[in-house]
């Protein structure tokens, strides 16, 4: 038996997949925060659990809080696509202060590769991304176009926010297409406000849910997220942007570079129109880059909540 804990709604979008796939689960633990939202599509709250169950989290945030609340046995799978960026950090593939963890379940093996090499004593399975046989597929509509930045995390020029380059762009954008606004949880929530932006530039629709983008749009414009990955995944088309922040002469593999061919690249805001429009022909070359790229991200497409879950069943 084992538990699950989330302090945010998108690392429960990852987690639950694999607690429904248990044979024998736990309790489904929310932060109190996440817990007081509503509408609430998760198993309920219990204020108290056997504190020797093994636990499973989804970032280093709540792997951290596992541990101040005297778990010693966890579980941990990446909320992303395991990216790092050339940092120690603890939030990123390989990151320290992750020596209590007895199991990493990762999307792919350049994940991987960093978590054993840092962890050897560590269990490390490769199980995919739980999150993609939930993704919905386009329903009828209007051509739809998403938008989605990164947060302002000032960790290495990478994690940066690219509005700054295509903030200017964004009003022709939202003038051409039926345009809707998302972006990475902590963008909507610390200043700049990326709501408060996207209204500057004209865009209204604003879709804090990824699910409902999947569901909408015909296209997803990103610049730094596992979101991109997830759309793609769906056969659908993506423009990857890049700030003039980031450098091309260091790469951190995965988005950084060799899998940027995810999507059309763009590098300045007056070329979003016409990169938007050639990645809807979604020609062969393009979808062949896209299906290589994803070939690296998610060596497994699908099961990966079955998959996670007999790893953890075989490790407890």
């Amino acid at each position: 038996m084992i538990d699950v804990y989330a302090s945010e709604s998108h690392f429960a979008d990852h987690l639950l997949p694999v607690y429904e796939a248990l044979t024998d689960p736990g309790d489904f633990l929310l932060s109190e925060s996440l817990a007081q939202r509503e509408p609430n599509p998760w198993h309920g709250t219990p204020k108290s659990t056997d504190p020797t169950r093994p636990v499973l989290v989804a970032s280093f945030g709540d792997h951290k809080r596992m541990r101040k609340a005297g778990r010693t046995r966890i579980a941990r799978i990446e909320h992303g696509a395991g990216q790092n960026y050339g940092t120690e950090h603890g939030s990123y593939a390989g990151g320290k202060d992750a020596e209590d963890v007895g199991l990493f379940l990762t999307p792919n093996q350049y994940s991987a590769n960093l978590w054993h090499t840092r962890y050897p004593g560590a269990r490390v399975e490769v199980v995919g991304c739980p999150k993609l046989d939930s993704l919905p597929a386009k329903q009828d509509g209007p051509l739809t176009v998403a938008l989605g930045f990164h947060w302002d995390c000032h960790l290495v020029p990478e994690t940066v926010s690219a509005f700054g380059t295509f903030r200017f762009a964004l009003e022709e954008l939202a003038q051409t297409y039926n345009v809707i606004g998302h972006g990475h949880p902590r963008a909507f929530t610390g200043p700049p406000m990326l709501n408060r932006r996207y209204r500057r530039a004209g865009i209204t629709d604003v879709e804090t849910d990824f699910s409902e983008v999947c569901r909408r749009a015909d296209l997803y414009i990103c610049d730094n997220s596992s979101s991109m990955f997830e759309f793609a995944a769906t056969g659908r088309p993506v423009v990857v942007m890049n700030s003039h922040s980031y450098r091309r002469d260091v790469n951190h593999g995965l988005r950084f570079w060799d899998c940027a061919d995810v999507g059309v690249q763009v590098n300045k805001g007056d070329a979003l129109l016409d990169a938007v429009a050639l990645a809807l022909e979604d020609r062969p070359p393009q979808r062949e880059a896209r299906e290589h790229a994803l070939s690296i991200v998610y060596p497994y497409r699908s099961g990966a909540a079955q998959r996670a879950a007999q790893a953890i069943e075989d490790w407890i």
